[in-house]
């Protein structure tokens, strides 16, 4: 990164930045990983395209395709400035917890397709069917307990403002 986002962003912010964006990229290209990552690490509520760019020394195609991604998969949002032609981009945390729930939904769906593939299992002592079982049960118990969690967290959240 150049000097000058050197001191935008201090040595464990860009560090974060590489890391976070490392583990983004298990689900998106890397330029949409690092625009995401330099959201959720940086101190400014938002950042304009040619920001985002050259805090990331991204080519202009790079950025536009990762933000787009971004914005299609809703994990940013962006917003105008009146009297200001630019976009500005943000990450969207509740955005994020509603994929996150999402994701946690779709992983303990499997839990139907695990329920049938034991009612075809023929060994039921097998070391695979036990393992299966108990995979199942724990999925099932999240699912039956994770409205109440969501809602005791939400309820904690309540009373807290969003800024310091």
């Amino acid at each position: 990164m150049h000097s000058l986002q050197r001191k935008m962003l201090s040595q464990k912010q860009i560090e974060l930045i590489e890391k976070i964006g490392m583990y983004f990229e298990q689900g998106m290209q890397p330029a949409a990983a690092r625009i995401l990552a330099l959201l959720i690490v940086s101190d400014s509520e938002s950042l304009s395209f040619d920001r985002i760019r050259e805090t990331l020394n991204l080519s202009k195609s790079s950025t536009s395709n990762g933000i787009n991604f971004l914005l299609s998969v809703k994990k940013i949002e962006y917003f105008t400035k009146s009297g200001d032609r630019k976009r500005y981009f943000k990450w969207s945390p509740s955005i994020t917890i509603n994929h996150f729930k999402e994701g946690i939904e779709k992983v303990l769906g499997l839990s139907t397709l695990f329920e049938e593939a034991l009612k075809h299992k023929q060994d039921n002592n097998s070391y695979n069917t036990l393992m299966l079982e108990e995979l199942t049960d724990l999925m099932n118990f999240l699912h039956h307990e994770l409205p109440s969690i969501y809602k005791k967290w939400e309820e904690s959240r309540s009373n807290q403002p969003l800024s310091k």
